[in-house]
């Protein structure tokens, strides 16, 4: 056994070679970082001198403060509805856009729908925040359908609107990126499936619920499982559009591990609550790859 293991090492070496500098970056920039993290969520860290081990005591505090309870609940609210909606915009782009038969129009849209997805929160978060102020096109189009008696709604400083707001313009940005993985698929689907439905009297709609949605099943467990990854780490967009009259409702735990460790410097609970969501994470994503059945799309 270990002369044929041997063998295979002389035989792939030159991959394994090509393999060691991606190996060496994350142990570096990866592995590294995350358990020094891990241990230092046991320490209580000092600004002045050394650090002192104090167990479970970062923990319990977290558990015990109702800010942390609180920005969960709001991560996973803003997180999932983020999801939720963008994935359906971005199928719905997607489906939409494959019965585009004219080339430069498809190129055009799928452009324009893609481009807020490159954009920076920052260039994004301004944006909306300037379309939803009361002088913005919201209130502008408002006032024009209900006359001038119409006062002015404050959408940003209004906590019945601020998750709504968050998750609207969460899957605004990033629709386009799901339509482009759902059009790679569609694309990929064999043309002559659909000449046979056509040929047996299916409408186009009949072809996209039988056709083309179980063909793209695979892709859209695949971007179930990333995105299910990423709803507790959305930093950038809170960061940007949260103001101090709605923070109760949008600040999430990434922003509060900011607050806690870079701005307080309490990194001994800013670490735990990190490893919380790095916990909190992994389980997430094993059940949903287990309600998904996710491993069957490589059968």
């Amino acid at each position: 056994m270990n002369g044929k293991l041997w063998q295979k090492v002389k035989r792939y070496r030159q991959i394994y070679i090509l393999m060691i500098p991606v190996l060496i970056y994350f142990l570096v920039f990866s592995y590294y970082p995350l358990i020094l993290g891990i241990v230092k969520s046991f320490q209580e860290v000092k600004l002045l001198g050394g650090s002192q081990f104090v167990g479970l005591a970062n923990y319990m505090e977290i558990f015990q403060d109702s800010q942390y309870s609180q920005a969960f609940v709001n991560s996973l609210i803003v997180g999932c509805g983020t999801f939720v909606l963008q994935f359906v915009w971005g199928l719905l782009i997607a489906v939409l856009l494959n019965e585009i038969r004219t080339k430069v129009l498809k190129s055009f849209f799928q452009t324009v729908t893609y481009i807020p997805y490159l954009l920076s929160w920052s260039v994004v978060g301004g944006l909306w925040i300037t379309i939803l102020s009361p002088t913005g096109m919201v209130n502008g189009f408002l006032e024009l359908l209900q006359g001038m008696d119409y006062s002015p709604i404050v959408f940003m400083s209004e906590e019945s609107f601020a998750r709504m707001i968050m998750i609207f313009t969460g899957a605004w940005k990033g629709a386009g990126y799901f339509a482009a993985l759902f059009m790679a698929a569609i694309v990929g689907i064999d043309g002559s499936l659909y000449e046979s439905a056509r040929m047996d009297g299916a409408t186009r709609i009949q072809q996209i619920f039988r056709i083309t949605l179980p063909m793209i099943k695979p892709t859209m467990k695949v971007v179930t499982v990333l995105s299910v990854m990423g709803v507790l780490r959305n930093f950038d967009q809170i960061f940007v559009m949260m103001n101090a009259a709605i923070s109760d409702k949008v600040k999430n735990l990434l922003v509060l591990i900011y607050e806690e460790g870079i701005i307080q410097f309490n990194v001994g609970t800013a670490t735990a609550a990190a490893t919380i969501v790095l916990i909190a994470t992994l389980i997430i994503t094993t059940i949903v790859k287990k309600l998904l059945r996710y491993e069957d799309i490589y059968d």
